[in-house]
């Protein structure tokens, strides 16, 4: 996609993308994508605040245009024409099947190191993309545009009911992917991120919150919020529809059922529910239907819900961890489900031993212990994080430290600035100190 993208910008006729008109220029360290529609009052307005806005910066502009009237696409080609940064590519009606596929296809034609998206209806002020390009240099892989951060407004949505409904867009966003909550303001069109970030991705979009395919699908890749004031529609009318409300809530559930990882701690949940829910069925029929001893209904029942909570588990909550082959993939989850089934079935014999008055209550304690131990076994965040909180030291040497960073060679630099060779220690040992040393100097 992004090697026929960039043949469209050199001037050929892909029609996966559609025409293409654009001026020369070189690689630049900045491509602004703007998907368009029907925008022809705000292209002049647009030109001039990019062109004010991005002083000193080397970019380039790729307009994506949806356009069905009769003046946004003259008004696009006589802009590029005109100004050589900017690039329009033309998407035939076939094709138009979003504002995200829109962005795709720009970010797929992009040239810059970083890549800037934004709205042509001039909500999105140009005047912040030095912000964001300058927390990307600054480090950060994705850098936001938001509106919920202190020097940032949402004054621009038109009245309350819509107000409400990006508030709730967010918070069910951030409910159900912990990945949306690296940013306050996930569900933006305003950002700018790295190209390599979104290099290797292969993104499925719905409606037209890219952002938050983004970040679903980059959970490593670290978050900066710019705050900004989200302003009034300078022409057109707004695309927000009921329509874009459905497509929304398809690409929350595309993104819960196909990104693998994603929305962990809420699939952890649903399969373990369910899992409880065929032990509790399975158990109280042998017991209360067919009159089964409880010792003997424990293990037929426990069996039956552990395998479906492991291959549930397997197939959906932890998919990325097996095909990766990662050390706590599904086989550590047989070993856990093993000792976590034993440990209930103690913990509910143990609780039986006074009479059959408490079967119910012996179940679910056995159940819940078991739960716990499946829990904090495949969630070691919640170690890690009571480890922080109990201060517990954690031990490093360099070799240990290197590995864990991803760094190909490890080396200790002194505070003072004093570099001598035996302060360096090289963790593979392939490089001599004194190259080291003077490197560092």
């Amino acid at each position: 996609m992004g090697e026929n993208s960039r043949r469209a910008l050199d001037g050929a006729l892909d029609p996966s993308i559609g025409a293409c008109h654009r001026g020369a220029g070189s690689a630049p360290e900045l491509s602004v994508v703007v998907p368009t529609r029907n925008e022809a009052g705000n292209i002049p307005a647009l030109e001039q605040r990019l062109s004010e806005a991005l002083v000193g910066i080397d970019y380039e502009v790729l307009v994506i245009d949806d356009s069905n009237d009769s003046l946004t696409r003259p008004a696009l080609r006589a802009t590029a024409q005109r100004n050589h940064a900017w690039s329009v590519i033309e998407r035939a009606p076939s094709l138009q099947t979003g504002l995200a596929t829109a962005v795709v296809a720009g970010m797929a034609a992009a040239h810059g190191e970083a890549i800037c998206v934004m709205d042509g209806d001039l909500q999105h002020p140009p005047e912040v993309i030095p912000a964001l390009l300058g927390a990307v240099a600054r480090g950060a892989d994705i850098a936001v545009a938001s509106r919920y951060v202190t020097g940032g407004s949402r004054a621009g949505l038109d009245g309350t009911v819509r107000n409400l409904a990006s508030r709730l867009c967010t918070w069910l966003a951030q409910a159900i992917f912990p990945e949306a909550r690296r940013t306050s303001d996930p569900l933006t069109g305003f950002f700018c991120c790295r190209r390599s970030i979104v290099a290797g991705l292969e993104p499925r979009p719905h409606g037209f919150k890219i952002l938050l395919e983004l970040l679903v699908c980059a959970p490593q890749a670290a978050c900066a919020d710019v705050p900004f004031a989200f302003s009034t529609r300078l022409s057109g009318e707004s695309k927000a529809s009921t329509r874009q409300g459905i497509l929304y809530l398809g690409h929350l559930a595309s993104l819960f059922m196909y990104v693998p990882g994603s929305a962990r701690p809420l699939k952890f949940a649903l399969v373990t529910s369910f899992g409880l829910a065929v032990f509790s069925a399975l158990f109280y029929t042998l017991t209360h239907g067919i009159a089964v001893d409880p010792l003997i209904a424990w293990p037929i029942a426990a069996g039956a819900s552990a395998g479906c909570s492991l291959a549930f588990h397997q197939l959906f909550t932890f998919r990325d961890l097996a095909s990766h082959g990662e050390p706590d993939g599904a086989r550590l989850h047989y070993v856990v489900a093993a000792v976590a089934a034993l440990g209930s079935f103690t913990l509910f014999a143990v609780l039986l031993l006074p009479g059959r008055h408490a079967l119910l209550l012996a179940a679910a304690a056995g159940q819940g212990f078991g739960v716990l131990m499946m829990l904090g076994v495949s969630r070691p965040a919640l170690w890690a994080r009571l480890r922080s909180r109990l201060q517990l030291p954690r031990r490093f040497d360099l070799n240990t430290l290197s590995r864990e960073l991803g760094a190909d060679v490890a080396i200790w630099l002194p505070a003072d600035g004093n570099i001598e060779e035996d302060q360096f220690q090289a963790a593979d040992g392939l490089l001599p100190a004194a190259m080291l040393v003077s490197a560092a100097r």
